[in-house]
């Protein structure tokens, strides 16, 4: 099935689509490709995924059974039933057979834990007094965490250990409410984390930061950039704090709450005191902000440095390409597929990065340079394709137009016809594909 099917499907394009998703192992995707539809082979295929699907949900609630998460377990048992089939019997019985294994013996070792924890407490000396074993470690307060709770404290540790080394001290004075919002944060609960942390002292500098993280986590960049000015003021500098350095964290809220220019003010500080600090964002907000030149000689740097960073290549194709230098583009695209082509089982070989080869067949199709390359290329992208856009299916018309395909004209015409009047796209179609 091409490109263009994608777009207007046929009932037996339908089907194949869903062959393809359930050999694949893609079962929900295959049966609403085919749902309601009228067809002589849809129902069976409908059928088939169901069953599947049936299967996955019921291995699923065995795992969360296994896992302790009863809402979850009784989640998927509930699916499972939605999707039930003819000749699943068997399975269900073996299922919940296994369920209720899991939960007896679940039930027994928690009756033992609690047993062992009560001898455990009987037989601790806390305070050290007495030579017996000590679980308090003295290097925190008494409640900033559950004494037994070895992972937490660790993945507490990860997150102090990336914080600038003058503010780690003051995390110990923070107590359990902040180590339980850091926990919060790290299992994905942003909301209860931010709650936590609203209710800290506004005057340390580690708790501004992280309510700038839970912020930007909820959706809302302008509030994240209004604790990263406070974190800064309170500090007196922006700081690495993991992953982080607050400078750019700033430019990139400021840039997302609708303020580039702003956001291009704060990079060029940060970049005066760490000239290599966030060269790719700077180098957007330079494109953003209309200095192209600029963030061409950035992008140059960044691509000498990262020669297998596809994503640096197609931002400076972009650069170039809005410069008006079509050629310098394509010579980019082209260094980054050689940069990246490996052997399958070597140097990290992986699949061609799908925008570089849309891109680069698209530029010579266009400009009809290298046409066969630009013909292989676009059938290279065709393969690569998960959800098809715009861009595709132009792509496929360019083809079909310049390899002479009999169908060219048909594609052409349905593409003029489900652009929108008076868009960027219907531009390029004016220029290379005219009605």
């Amino acid at each position: 099935m091409g490109i263009w099917s994608w777009f207007f499907p046929s009932a037996d394009d339908r089907v194949a689509t869903a062959k393809k998703r359930m050999e694949a192992g893609r079962w929900a995707d295959a049966r609403l490709e085919v749902l309601e539809l009228d067809h002589p082979e849809a129902a069976g295929i409908v059928s088939a995924c169901e069953a599947e699907l049936a299967k996955m949900n019921l291995e699923a609630a065995i795992s969360w059974c296994r896992a302790g998460d009863d809402p979850r377990t009784s989640h998927h048992l509930e699916v499972a039933e939605t999707f039930r089939q003819p000749g699943l019997e068997d399975a269900f019985r073996e299922a919940r057979r296994e369920m209720r294994a899991i939960r007896q013996e679940r039930t027994v070792a928690e009756q033992r834990k609690k047993e062992e924890e009560q001898a455990r407490l009987m037989s601790a000396d806390p305070l050290g007094l007495t030579g017996g074993p000590s679980w308090r470690d003295p290097t925190l307060p008494a409640d900033f965490l559950d004494a037994h709770d070895d992972e937490a404290a660790a993945r507490l540790a990860l997150v102090v250990e990336g914080y600038d080394a003058s503010l780690r001290a003051s995390v110990g004075d923070l107590g359990a409410p902040f180590a339980r919002a850091l926990l919060d944060f790290e299992d994905g609960r942003a909301d209860l984390a931010l709650q936590a942390l609203l209710a800290l002292p506004d005057d340390v500098p580690v708790v501004r930061f992280e309510r700038a993280r839970a912020a930007y986590a909820l959706g809302d960049p302008a509030a994240a950039g209004r604790e990263l000015r406070t974190f800064a003021k309170l500090l007196g500098r922006h700081a690495n704090m993991g992953r982080h350095h607050t400078g750019s964290f700033l430019a990139l809220c400021l840039t997302e709450a609708g303020d580039p220019a702003e956001g291009l003010r704060v990079m060029r500080s940060v970049r005066a005191d760490a000239p290599d600090e966030g060269g790719p964002l700077f180098a957007q907000l330079l494109e953003m902000n209309g200095a192209l030149d600029e963030a061409e000689k950035v992008l140059l740097g960044l691509a000498r440095a990262y020669p297998k960073d596809t994503g640096v290549h197609m931002l400076l194709a972009r650069v170039q390409l809005a410069k008006g230098d079509r050629v310098k583009a394509m010579t980019v695209l082209e260094r980054s597929l050689q940069a990246c082509a490996c052997a399958p089982g070597s140097c990290g070989a992986r699949p061609p990065d799908l925008n570089v080869v849309r891109t680069l067949a698209t530029l010579y199709l266009e400009d009809r340079k290298e046409t066969d390359r630009g013909l292989e290329l676009a059938q290279q992208a065709g393969a690569l394709i998960q959800a098809p856009t715009w861009d595709d299916a132009y792509l496929q018309a360019l083809a079909a137009d310049r390899g002479g395909h009999p169908d060219a004209r048909r594609m052409a015409e349905g593409l003029w016809e489900h652009t929108p009047p008076g868009s960027p796209a219907q531009e390029r179609l004016e220029r290379f594909l005219p009605a």
